[in-house]
């Protein structure tokens, strides 16, 4: 047993390590986790205390609720149910997906085949939605709401009959110049020093029902929201209490305050990312972009915290089999 001295000595080491050393210290403590012996402290469908061990199933510990009489595993509700695949390799394929790797160089790497990475992607991307979602972010203060367009893509699958167009190869430019109906609108706000909100949802200028949707709960009363203008974004002071800016009002003076750098910073890290990818498939664009949203804040810092969430049973369920990344929320448009 460890006495409180020895923890005091560890606080105040601990405290003289700078935050990429905190960092990487917490990304080695918690590949030595063993997740087969997470100590199971509630039930994950009813949330009750009353648990006892039962037996095991298929080398894992099963246990026992005498509440709700249902038996479960060590991976019940988290990504790794019914993976073959250990807790090791998803954190690489979480760790990869943050990073903004390519599905193929995760597999090479991981000696692994390209079905299977894409799947345990898509399953992470459908898993951080959940846990977003859990958590809305509240933009405050001061928020820069604009939007950016990338390019329609259909990898995977032939061009749909309904699509007007010749098929194109993948990163090449659009058939039309300027904004056509071969773009998708991603609709962002990100508050200064703050969080991120961003949906894809149509292939033209939002409108005020596209914006309710992408904001409703989203903004806290008394935020000042700077945007370029659009007149659809009229709407927020009907779901918020909040001020609209258009920059293009203000005088040269207040240009230092009254600006759109942030969220186009965000709009030049997505276009990277998606020019990488050579193109998301467009059905697939939301989860990605809920991917951008953290990445492009904290990607260096966050994947022990998330891998914690999602590796460790709750009763927030985030498995999803290959039916569901086949059919879970797709972008129809």
């Amino acid at each position: 047993m460890y006495s409180d001295s020895n923890k005091n000595q560890l606080i105040e080491c601990i405290k003289t390590l700078s935050s990429e050393a905190i960092h990487m210290l917490l990304t080695l403590a918690l590949r030595m986790i063993d997740v087969e012996n997470i100590t199971i402290t509630i039930c994950p469908y009813c949330g009750s205390e009353e648990i006892v061990r039962n037996g095991k199933k298929c080398g894992k510990q099963r246990f026992l609720c005498k509440s709700c009489k249902r038996t479960f595993v060590t991976t019940t509700h988290t990504i790794l149910s019914m993976s073959h695949s250990p807790a090791s390799i998803w954190r690489e394929v979480v760790s990869d997906t943050l990073q903004g790797h390519a599905i193929d160089y995760t597999a090479e790497r991981l000696g692994l085949s390209h079905p299977c990475i894409f799947g345990m992607r898509h399953k992470f991307l459908l898993a951080l939605q959940d846990l977003i979602a859990a958590d809305p972010v509240l933009l405050s203060q001061v928020a820069e709401l604009d939007e950016t367009f990338v390019l329609d893509c259909f990898k995977g699958r032939e061009l749909p009959s309904e699509i007007n167009r010749p098929a194109r190869k993948h990163g090449a430019k659009a058939q039309k110049r300027g904004i056509s109906n071969e773009y998708i609108c991603i609709n962002t706000g990100v508050q200064r020093n703050g969080g991120v909100v961003a949906e894809a949802t149509n292939r033209a200028k939002p409108d005020k029902s596209e914006l309710t949707q992408v904001y409703e709960g989203h903004l806290q009363d008394s935020c000042l929201v700077l945007c370029d203008g659009l007149k659809s974004y009229n709407v927020l002071k009907e779901i918020a209490k909040c001020s609209i800016q258009d920059i293009a009002t203000v005088c040269k003076e207040e240009e230092n305050f009254y600006h759109l750098n942030t969220v186009n910073n965000f709009h030049s890290f997505i276009k990277d990312r998606y020019d990488f990818y050579r193109g998301v498939a467009t059905k697939y664009l939301n989860r990605y972009v809920t991917l951008f949203t953290l990445a492009w804040q904290q990607s260096g810092t966050i994947l022990a915290d998330l891998c914690s969430k999602l590796f460790t049973p709750s009763t927030t369920n985030y498995f999803y089999g290959n039916q569901g990344v086949k059919k879970e929320r797709l972008l129809i448009i």
